[in-house]
């Protein structure tokens, strides 16, 4: 059994008098991909936000590394190494790609002790992952095509140093190709010890990457289990998968 890193215990959160997420379990293993899955509307992107701080749970709780998170504000939740690469991915449009990722060391300020080393050898890092940010460094972010942009939210996060990088539709508006790339560069992130969280609508590629996934339904998790084993399930495939 992995050692758990996140846990979500009987979460409910409301927008006023809406529950949106309706007493859920959930739970992310040290290196491990978990994946939500679900419909536009299901409430996915209501945990990531909450798992950051951005929304509060009405009941329940959200413990990282054994301890009470939920509540607390979001960049307190930063500092305890749970960064996100937001939908639509936020980048600063006028700055250089190289600032952008500067933008991302807010988090580890306290973390770290040796700062400037430890920036510099995780930007090395980034680009490594990342070449084309290399090449980029210098321009705009504007500049940069939508898959690139992806990458440089991503890459943003991760300059954060985080333990748990919670990934919001990274797919959204990019061609099949550029998908596979973003994916095997998202399982190369985890096999260097990073969990991931990650929200996706793109069903059929995150269970290809994934170690475990939650199928979400009107706040509810209505399957969840290896993606082994959702394959097999015909409501599943049919519904999202297309079969």
């Amino acid at each position: 059994m992995d050692e758990i890193i996140l846990k979500l215990d009987n979460l409910h959160v409301k927008y006023g008098p809406i529950e949106a997420i309706k007493g859920i379990n959930m739970q992310v293993g040290k290196g491990q991909i978990v994946a939500i899955l679900g419909a536009n509307g299901a409430g996915k992107s209501t945990i990531i936000k909450t798992v950051n701080g951005l929304n509060k749970p009405s009941a329940g709780s959200v413990f990282f590394e054994d301890k009470k998170i939920g509540g607390l504000s979001p960049n307190v939740i930063a500092t305890k190494g749970i960064v996100t690469s937001p939908e639509g991915r936020l980048i600063f449009s006028e700055l250089t790609v190289e600032e952008n990722l500067m933008v991302g060391t807010y988090s580890i300020r306290k973390r770290v002790k040796n700062m400037r080393q430890e920036i510099k050898e995780t930007l090395q890092k980034v680009y490594e992952l990342f070449p084309i940010l290399l090449e980029r460094k210098k321009q705009r972010a504007s500049t940069l095509s939508g898959g690139e942009q992806q990458m440089l939210a991503i890459g943003r996060a991760l300059m954060g140093k985080p333990k748990l990088l919670l990934l919001d539709e990274p797919s959204l508006g990019l061609a099949p190709l550029i998908i596979q790339n973003i994916f095997a560069i998202i399982q190369k992130i985890a096999e260097e010890g990073t969990s991931v969280f990650i929200v996706e609508q793109n069903a059929l590629q995150t269970l290809k990457i994934a170690d475990y996934a939650y199928l979400l339904e009107l706040g509810k998790i209505k399957l969840e289990g290896k993606p082994s084993e959702l394959l097999q399930n015909d409501e599943l495939i049919s519904a999202y998968l297309g079969g």
